[in-house]
């Protein structure tokens, strides 16, 4: 049985995510500490410790909206979470355990694929899925699986004089910003996950090895940008944008290239492509490194279910966007 339930340390935080090879980059502190100084975010992070000295971390963090009227809570804000632990629980301990989320009043959570605790609760309303490589064969290997057009496109990038490298400085951050923005003004400028500067600043600022900006170039300047986040063996693609001008150069293929070739040669054995919001001209792409599909469940309780549907028609209307424009949601 559960014994206590209580608000997680930092230090107890850091040590369970340190020490559990399914976390990944969103169910660490330093991804939560992010969207609060970004947006808000409080963090509720608990530890379950059990009878029998077993104990689980639930990263959690919650939203204040409306004058704090509205607490919103995300198991990882803009990322993949679940519960955390290294103990092997008995059927009982997880119906215990996974009653606690259902109790959380207005949650959401997109669950950590690699998670077997988590994926095993049967309160999911939704799945989604992401795309992967395993990359415990190696680059040579991974690479030949490519199909030919994406192959060739990097080949091809590769001789037009593409370069690329990681992103040192404030003015690389900013350069990548304006590609973004570039990228936002193509598609809806409304979006209510649209990311301010302060974002792209508040990363920069960490100096995080866990957070890497590769950039490619054209003749010394900079026209595309891939975001990537590192935690244990894991490699997540959390966001990119290229200059549509520059789109025939394939200088997203050729930064997809040396970026997983340095994941392999680090020793990370998985780099994800994250799930694409089923924009099929992504999932397209992405299918011609020819990744694994692998699903990934989205758990909403029930009020969460009823915000979401009203979201859903509001998000054209401007005093809505006023109010979130600054969550990332």
């Amino acid at each position: 049985m559960i014994k206590s339930i209580r608000k997680a340390s930092k230090e107890e935080w850091d040590d369970v995510v340190e020490k559990v090879e399914s976390a990944v980059y969103f169910q660490t502190r330093e991804w939560f500490d992010i969207w609060a100084d970004y947006a808000g975010f409080e963090s509720d992070t608990r530890l379950i410790r059990f009878d029998n000295g077993k104990k689980v971390l639930l990263p959690l963090a919650h939203i204040s909206l409306l004058k704090g009227l509205v607490k919103v809570h995300f198991l990882a804000p803009k990322g993949m979470g679940g519960f955390l632990t290294n103990d092997k629980l008995d059927a009982d301990e997880k119906r215990e355990l996974f009653e606690i989320l259902k109790k959380v009043g207005m949650a959401y959570c997109a669950v950590n694929p690699y998670d077997t605790l988590t994926n095993e609760f049967d309160g999911f309303t939704a799945e989604d899925f992401t795309q992967v490589l395993d990359l415990r064969e190696g680059f040579d290997s991974v690479f030949r699986k490519w199909t030919i057009g994406h192959s060739s496109a990097v080949k091809k990038g590769i001789r037009e004089g593409i370069t690329v490298e990681l992103a040192s400085t404030e003015d690389d951050w900013k350069s990548f910003f304006e590609i973004y923005m570039a990228f936002l003004d193509r598609q809806d400028k409304n979006a209510t996950n649209n990311y301010r500067w302060e974002l792209f600043e508040i990363m920069f600022r960490k100096k995080s090895p866990h957070i890497k900006l590769w950039l490619a170039k054209y003749r010394g300047q900079i026209i595309s940008g891939a975001l990537n986040f590192y935690h244990h063996n894991h490699v997540a693609g959390w966001h990119g944008a290229t200059l549509r001008k520059f789109y025939k150069l394939n200088a997203f293929h050729v930064l997809q290239y040396y970026i997983i070739q340095d994941a392999c040669e680090k020793g990370f054995l998985l780099y994800d492509f994250m799930p694409s919001n089923g924009r099929q001209g992504v999932i397209h792409f992405k299918n011609g490194f020819s990744p694994q599909k692998k699903p990934v469940r989205i758990y909403m309780s029930p009020l969460m279910r009823r915000a979401s549907a009203l979201r859903a028609g509001l998000r054209n209307n401007p005093v809505y966007r006023f109010i979130m424009k600054n969550t990332g949601f």
